[in-house]
């Protein structure tokens, strides 16, 4: 039988140890404004001050998150005592004097509000709990209490462009802009750009830097313009390399490369480390899709995310059409057999394929032609009427490009498959859905459902409630 636990008013003290490593100051003991206590138990906790991250060192295992004055047992059977703190559903373990992990801690508010190094508030609880070794029993739970925390993080900037010999020898020139995802920096933060191969200078060679929002706000400030630590020129293909600003280089840090007979420039930014990879591409990233099926009007892509010259798109595909490498006819256009004459033939559907919806596949590298069929394309899950068992079909919508319908959910995942089977099916990001992607959540509710296959890289979804 577990015994009448009574509880007394008491400072929660730790055994102190006589060596140096142990001992702490209590003359000049480390201060915290006074906050109010909140109840615990008959005890109570009290807030800290901002949590800031750039504070703690890297070898710091915990880190203070509340005051505490605790409950005591007079029971001295129940001799074990330990705590949990609560922040919404997540609970971590934490010391007698108010410490938690800092990795706790940090992966709390990463996972609920991002990287970025912006003052963060969350409500919080403590629990107290005691054991006599066979039984565990919780004898107090704290009033709520804020917790403020701050992480640290490099600045990144919101834009990052080329300037050089891709476009102009100039700190507030944007018109080669990096690309980058819709999520904020701190989440994502990696800044890609592409360019053509072709600026070369008289010795074969490309020189170019990188600059910023500041930079471009900097004006004519070449000081502010991004070079790398690496050295003037100092580039190795495929190897990562770091940035600095110009005021922190020895030289300019300008970047240079030798294309030789590559026709693109790829170039990897990776801000939260400071980082950047260039890299020589033979194939461009999208081709672009004219044909009879759209109206000859290049509004379907194709995509190569690995850059090696194979591209896959979803379309309503009519028996004519060319791939080209823009959004009109001014670029590289290729026909029959992939050839880039200007009077060559179109290409054709197989034989034996019709018009209408597919996957095509093509091979810049191979220089080859895959079409498949797409008769159909539903969602499927443990959200949807049909659970896992069977899709629930979507309608294609030629005029809006994408695949619809009004759908009922009930709170639970799907995802879209073509041809009711497992060969074609897209998850994850509705912003940006990857073919064999992660399970889609979704709250109950009727919704207009629109998929937009596109190609990887730009396939998408909208959820809207009706």
């Amino acid at each position: 039988m577990i015994k009448k636990i009574l509880f007394g008013f008491a400072f929660l003290a730790s055994v102190a140890s006589c060596s140096d490593d142990d001992y702490t100051d209590w003359a000049q003991p480390q201060a915290n404004p006074e906050t109010e206590a909140i109840t615990f138990g008959n005890g109570s906790v009290s807030e800290v001050s901002l949590i800031d991250f750039a504070t703690i060192a890297e070898e710091q295992q915990n880190v203070k998150i509340c005051n505490v004055v605790a409950p005591t047992s007079t029971d001295a059977d129940y001799s074990k005592t330990t705590y949990r703190l609560n922040i919404g559903s997540a609970s971590y373990s934490m010391t007698a004097d108010g410490e938690v992990a800092v990795a706790d801690l940090r992966k709390y508010v990463e996972d609920n509000f991002g990287k970025a190094p912006v003052e963060r508030t969350m409500t919080a609880t403590v629990e107290q709990w005691i054991s006599n070794g066979a039984t565990t029993v919780k004898t107090a739970t704290s009033g709520e209490f804020a917790i403020k925390a701050k992480l640290t993080a490099p600045y990144i900037s919101e834009h990052y462009y080329i300037i050089g010999q891709p476009s102009a020898w100039d700190p507030t020139c944007t018109t080669l802009p990096f690309t980058h995802s819709d999520q904020n920096v701190y989440d994502d933060p990696i800044f890609t750009v592409m360019f053509d191969a072709s600026c070369i200078n008289d010795e074969g060679d490309i020189w170019f830097a990188i600059t910023d929002d500041k930079a471009v706000a900097a004006a004519n400030d070449w000081s502010m313009v991004l070079g790398i630590k690496e050295g003037n020129g100092n580039v190795t293909l495929g190897e990562t390399g770091f940035l600095a600003r110009r005021n922190e280089l020895t030289d300019d840090g300008s970047l240079k490369v030798h294309p030789g007979e590559a026709r693109f420039v790829k170039v990897t930014l990776n801000m939260m480390e400071g980082t950047y990879v260039v890299e020589l591409i033979n194939f461009q990233e999208y081709l672009y899709v004219a044909g009879s099926g759209n109206g000859w009007a290049h509004n379907d892509a194709i995509s190569s995310q690995a850059f090696d010259g194979n591209y896959k798109g979803f379309m309503w595909l009519g028996n004519e059409f060319k791939l080209c490498s823009q959004q009109d006819w001014n670029g590289t256009n290729y026909g029959k057999d992939f050839s880039t004459a200007g009077d060559a033939a179109n290409m054709n559907l197989p034989e034996g394929i019709g018009e209408g919806y597919c996957m095509l596949e093509a091979s810049l590298a191979s220089k080859t032609i895959t079409v498949t069929p797409i008769t159909t394309i539903g969602v499927i899950g443990d959200a949807t009427a049909n659970g896992w068992d069977a899709s629930t079909p979507l309608t294609y919508n030629k005029d809006n490009r994408c695949w619809e319908a009004d759908l009922t959910f009930t709170t639970g995942t799907f995802k879209f498959r073509a041809n009711d089977g497992w060969d074609i099916n897209w998850g994850g990001d509705k912003d940006n859905l990857t073919i064999d992607g992660n399970n889609i959540q979704v709250e109950a509710g009727t919704y207009h459902v629109a998929l937009y296959p596109n190609c990887p890289g730009m396939a998408m979804c909208t959820i809207e409630p009706k």
